[in-house]
């Protein structure tokens, strides 16, 4: 028993040391984050107050130019120089909006735009008519853009739209150029798209889910729930990162689901897994842009209409649900904060913990009594 014993303390005294390196390392790692977003903010600011510097500019070289055009071509020339001077329209782009959490972070965001940095959002989802209800609810300028994103038309239409090519001309060159800049962060602005927008904001909320023995589900609706949660998601990002401005922030809804496997909840919780482990990459590779991306890990969601269209109306007594505000209010917050991962519920940071410490053959087991 002594010997026993002596191992013991020894394995818990290495473990115990493990996990405190570990802890300094990611408060360490956390910091750096912390600045490295500081910069970004400040950089922000900076190349704000250079645009409006060179809009007066460029507003007195047009007004000079006056008296020498003549005829439509000034018009012309007027007008393109005056549109094409002016800042670029910071967007809140926001999936899945027209129910649940999608609907509701627009609505937040709309309440207090400046907190975000927004002018104008973007709802997305593929019925028009509850997007245009909700536009009309808010008070921000508002594009409605019904799209199944699980089509590439689909993303290639917002994509088109991001590059501003639905406009008669795009922001010229000495526009987007730091004037100041090295060499180096010149040919880095002149391989930006010139585009009108600029995104501060990405929410991507679009997704579902289906309870039931795989083979129940099929390979049909499985393969639609895929190419939403995971396909759709990754290219829209993908297409939204060219026009982050610095200091943007991307939160990427997840779910606690994709902390470990759950039967009889299969693809749901393995394409969220996907999600989960996308966002966390993606967040150190757009460390250089300095923009942040948060995993949203909520628990199960009450009021969102979620929970009855994965039960596909049988029954599902579920515990300890969380309400569609509570969740809102404290994902928003750990966003704008440029958490890496929000766990909006006590729940959800109960299983954050454990999915650590308990091996996945039995937390999946553990899993199932939560359906």
């Amino acid at each position: 028993m002594q010997i026993i014993s002596s191992i013991w303390n020894h394995l818990a005294g290495f473990f115990g040391n493990l996990v405190l390196i570990a802890g300094v390392i990611g408060l360490v790692v956390g910091l750096i984050e912390r600045l490295i977003y500081k910069s970004g903010r400040s950089q922000e600011k900076a190349d704000e107050n250079r645009q409006d510097v060179r809009k007066e500019l460029i507003g007195d070289q047009a007004q000079a130019g006056n008296g020498k055009e003549e005829g439509e071509e000034q018009r012309q020339g007027e007008r393109q120089s005056q549109i094409s001077s002016s800042p670029k329209t910071r967007l809140a782009i926001i999936t899945g909006a027209s129910s649940g959490l999608g609907m509701a972070y627009a609505k937040t965001v709309d309440q207090d735009p400046e907190a975000y940095q927004v002018d104008e959002i973007w709802l997305i989802a593929r019925r028009k008519d509850r997007l245009d209800q909700l536009a009309n609810e808010l008070h921000l300028p508002v594009q409605v853009l019904p799209l199944d994103l699980t089509k590439e038309e689909s993303l290639e239409e917002l994509k088109s739209k991001l590059e501003g090519k639905e406009d008669k001309f795009t922001i010229p060159d000495e526009i987007n150029q730091d004037e100041e800049g090295s060499a180096a962060e010149d040919s880095e602005n002149d391989s930006k798209p010139k585009s009108p927008y600029t995104v501060t904001l990405l929410l991507n909320c679009a997704g579902f889910g289906a309870f039931g023995l795989s083979e129940e589900v099929g390979y049909v609706k499985e393969g639609k729930m895929i190419d939403l949660n995971d396909r759709a998601a990754a290219q829209l990002t993908n297409i939204v990162i060219p026009h982050l401005c610095s200091g943007a922030r991307i939160g990427e809804v997840c779910s606690v689901a994709g902390f470990q496997p759950i039967p009889f909840f299969n693809a749901y919780a393995a394409s969220k897994a996907f999600l989960y482990s996308y966002s966390r990459g993606l967040r150190v590779e757009l460390l250089k842009k300095k923009a942040s991306v948060t995993a949203i890990c909520p628990y199960w969601v009450r009021d969102t209409g979620f929970i009855d269209t994965a039960a596909d109306g049988k029954k599902h007594h579920l515990l300890f649900t969380s309400t569609t505000d509570k969740v809102v209010s404290l994902s928003l917050s750990a966003v704008r904060k440029r958490h890496a991962v929000s766990t909006p519920s006590f729940i959800s940071t109960l299983d954050r913990i454990f999915c650590g410490l308990i091996p996945d053959s039995l937390l999946t087991y553990i899993m199932t009594r939560f359906l």
